[in-house]
């Protein structure tokens, strides 16, 4: 029994580990609350970036989508950027932002912390490129 429950904590450690270097190599955030408080002082919305590690299609969108270059510039300077496992960050982020697919991106409000826009699924870097176009239009028109 120790050595099982051994097993799922380091095998839950390393899936965390991968997201922790893909975060680093981009700049994102892995607190939700640094994150808030960020967006607040900013006036930015928050990015949510809800994967797996487990998920092939959530590895594509992070390594062709997200570390493009004109995505990872646009992210930059425009959102408040956050990548969070939804199963071992689970409890360190609001509920209502529990994908039940990922990969899943939420546009979120700093003011009302609510999300104005979720982009679903693996998407090439162009067709992002017009989600983020849309969460920032639908934030403006929130103000």
């Amino acid at each position: 029994m120790k050595v099982l429950i051994s097993l799922i904590l380091m095998f839950t450690l390393g899936l965390s580990a991968q997201i922790d270097e893909f975060a680093n190599e981009v700049n994102y955030s892995r607190d939700y609350a640094k994150a808030l408080e960020i967006a607040k002082k900013q006036n930015k919305l928050i990015m949510f970036v809800a994967v797996g590690d487990y998920c092939p299609w959530c590895k594509k969108f992070e390594r062709k989508t997200l570390n493009s270059k004109e995505i990872k510039e646009r992210v930059s300077g425009e959102f408040i950027p956050l990548i969070i496992d939804r199963v071992s960050d689970k409890g360190t982020y609001p509920k209502e932002f529990y994908a039940q697919v990922v990969p899943t991106v939420f546009f979120i409000d700093p003011n009302t912390q609510k999300s104005l826009f979720e982009s679903v699924g693996y998407m090439k870097p162009s067709d992002f490129s017009d989600e983020l176009n849309s969460a920032k239009t639908l934030f403006k028109k929130s103000k």
